[in-house]
């Protein structure tokens, strides 16, 4: 190893450690943050658990809506010698970390010509506003689900395809929200066909080994999915905080337009996957960043009863796109600032009137209709030649490749 490579290692390591600390210090402030999900749901959930005494059969007494394997894991955490609130932001924040490390091997894959994507994914993400406020400050889950979801999508990045459902498996088991990147799996099925139907399996198969704890403290095998069944028309109302299309319908109940609002979404899916197959578009490197994005952003916009936090794992898919194709860095920039609000109101710290959240919602939609438009432009706008977008040359550029 020559001086000049040591010296490289050294300014990465250097950076690394720096962004780490500053992390870690921002979060630190805000562990004694107790927001009303904690108060009212998270903690009471805690001590119904901890009240029922020290062994599994203590989950029978758990009542939250959140999945079963977040419930042993609150059991776990209520075992930890220091109080629960710190042991719950503590382990979100180990989460952050590890979706730091996830967005920068996703960068570093994408942008191989680039002697700093690791730092540049590593650091960005885990100094963006909408991670720290979730995690340390909030205390809430998405942190967890998307580090799993960005290990799936960099192991279909490796053609590591069992890994792949593994790691979404394990996402799916923890929130339902999950669910926003398995239609990205099944077009990469369908259109690639690199891998056998028989892998989606792994993901009920994952999803009830990581349901083992709630079985063995009582519960059947049905709980694995019955919590998530259960959350559907859990909210009366199509609009629930997060800034999409429902905002202009608010007042629509669900049990009249839910259904309605999810055939919209599948419609929309389903129209894109049509388009993809007679253009002859596959899901490469070159595009598969950005097919994720939309197909996850598209169930964020459609979907009803979305919570503020649930367009969290479109918002760092939506960075890493920014790092890879510097123009884009509009569109992540939009999107945190169209939650930033609901976040700081969540958390006591600002308010979120009406009129801030019509500009909220009419921004999200305008950056939705922008990147769809931009995306379909890239995509299918040089016909038979589709399979090699714009957004391919945009990466071979970074490489070094001219003839585009």
């Amino acid at each position: 190893m020559n001086k000049e490579n040591r010296k490289q290692i050294f300014i990465k390591y250097a950076i690394l450690s720096a962004v780490s600390l500053a992390a870690l210090y921002i979060r630190c402030l805000g562990l004694d943050v107790i927001s009303g999900d904690f108060q009212n749901c998270l903690n009471v959930w805690h001590l119904e658990i901890e009240n029922a005494g020290p062994g599994l059969n203590a989950l029978l007494h758990y009542t939250g809506d959140y999945a079963m394997p977040y419930a042993f894991v609150i059991w776990l955490l209520g075992k930890l010698p220091v109080p629960f609130l710190y042991s719950l932001k503590g382990f979100h924040i180990l989460f952050d970390f590890l979706l730091a490390v996830m967005a920068g091997k996703i960068v570093k894959k994408l942008k191989p010509a680039s002697d700093y994507g690791f730092c540049l994914g590593y650091g960005v993400t885990l100094l963006l506003p909408n991670v720290i406020f979730n995690s340390s400050f909030w205390g809430q889950s998405d942190g967890l689900c998307a580090a799993f979801l960005l290990a799936a999508f960099y192991y279909w990045l490796e053609e590591r395809y069992r890994l792949m459902m593994l790691m979404f498996g394990i996402a799916f088991s923890f929130k339902l929200q999950a669910v926003f990147f398995l239609p990205f799996l099944m077009i990469v099925y369908w259109q690639g066909r690199k891998f056998s139907v028989l892998h989606f399996l792994l993901i009920p198969f994952i999803m009830l080994v990581m349901n083992i704890p709630a079985m063995m403290a009582g519960y059947p095998p049905s709980i694995t999915f019955a919590k998530y069944i259960g959350q559907t028309g859990e909210y009366p109302w199509l609009y629930y905080f997060y800034p999409n299309l429902w905002f202009f319908f608010q007042a629509r109940p669900y049990y009249l337009f839910g259904a309605g609002a999810m055939l919209l979404t599948v419609s929309a899916l389903l129209l894109f996957v049509v388009i993809l197959i007679r253009k002859g578009v596959v899901p490469n490197r070159s595009n598969g960043l950005a097919i994720a994005l939309w197909s996850a952003y598209t169930c964020c916009f459609f979907l009803p009863s979305m919570h503020e936090r649930y367009g969290y794992f479109c918002e760092i898919l939506a960075v890493l796109l920014a790092l890879i194709h510097v123009r884009s860095l509009w569109l992540p920039m939009g999107m945190v600032l169209c939650v930033l609000p609901k976040y700081l109101y969540a958390l006591d710290l600002a308010g979120n009137p009406r009129w801030l959240q019509g500009l909220e919602a009419g921004g999200n939609t305008l950056l939705y209709l922008v990147f769809t438009c931009l995306l379909w432009q890239n995509l299918f706008r040089d016909g038979d030649h589709a399979s090699e977008p714009a957004l391919a040359c945009q990466l071979s550029k970074t490489r070094g490749d001219e003839k585009c």
